[in-house]
């Protein structure tokens, strides 16, 4: 029987912002956000959090065991091998991989994404963000492969950006591999729209946002972007 694994990757040590994971966005810490909306996704079996075996990120892994969901600590650096190992452990047949700085990660565009890979002829695919073809609005998904592949890579790749960065080493070798963008539905078809958080101006506009139009954990991708146009035409444009 084939099981999907959610990996959530996620630590305190930031180099753009330290401390990321627990800044309040609303009521609730981003960690919280990206965890909560990853588990109400169907098509994932199970989710487990990556996080370090640094004591900076106990709070990390208490805030998922808080909400019922298994965690795995490993190397800080050599992530590659801690997203493996944390698939792994939950005996992983294929990989969704769920970044932690996607607040509004969406459990119906990774449930659309799992259908999409399920029924392709590919060896990655994403919707994560609008790139190489991708028009999806940056923050709503997130990318798929094999447990096959990713134990593969993390047997044969030892640049050390490449295990910093998981899944770098099919982009920089993409004709070697098949990757695909997941089709993005009109009402998410918005790449010049951004939603992830990489410092401390992104989480301070977004808390603008969600203040003035009273997002939540229950409101879907297409709900926000229909938001985020009414909200405003050039606040969040890249």
């Amino acid at each position: 029987m084939q099981k999907t694994v959610g990996v959530i990757q996620a630590r305190m040590g930031s180099r753009r912002f330290p401390g990321k994971m627990l800044a309040k966005l609303g009521d609730y810490p981003i960690i919280e956000w990206v965890l909560s909306r990853s588990d109400r996704s169907h098509g994932i079996d199970e989710l487990i959090l990556a996080t370090t075996g640094l004591p900076s990120d106990d709070v990390l892994s208490d805030c998922a065991k808080h909400l019922g969901i298994e965690v795995y600590r490993g190397d800080e650096t050599d992530v590659l091998n801690r997203v493996t190992s944390a698939a792994k452990k939950l005996n992983a047949n294929q990989v969704v991989r769920i970044c932690a700085d996607n607040p509004f990660v969406d459990p119906q565009e990774i449930d659309r994404l799992i259908n999409y890979f399920d029924n392709s002829d590919c060896d990655y695919a994403w919707n994560d963000q609008p790139r190489e073809g991708g028009s999806y609005s940056d923050g709503f998904g997130a990318e798929i492969l094999s447990m096959k592949l990713l134990e593969d890579l993390n047997i044969k790749v030892t640049e050390l950006f490449h295990r910093e960065h998981v899944t770098m080493h099919l982009w920089s070798n993409c004709r070697q591999f098949t990757l695909l963008p997941v089709p993005a539905p009109p009402a998410l078809a918005h790449p010049d729209l951004s939603f992830d958080i990489d410092e401390p101006l992104d989480l301070a506009r977004l808390e603008n946002f969600i203040n003035a139009k009273s997002v939540d954990y229950q409101t879907s991708a297409e709900a926000i972007v229909k938001m985020m146009l009414e909200y405003s035409d050039t606040n969040f444009l890249e």
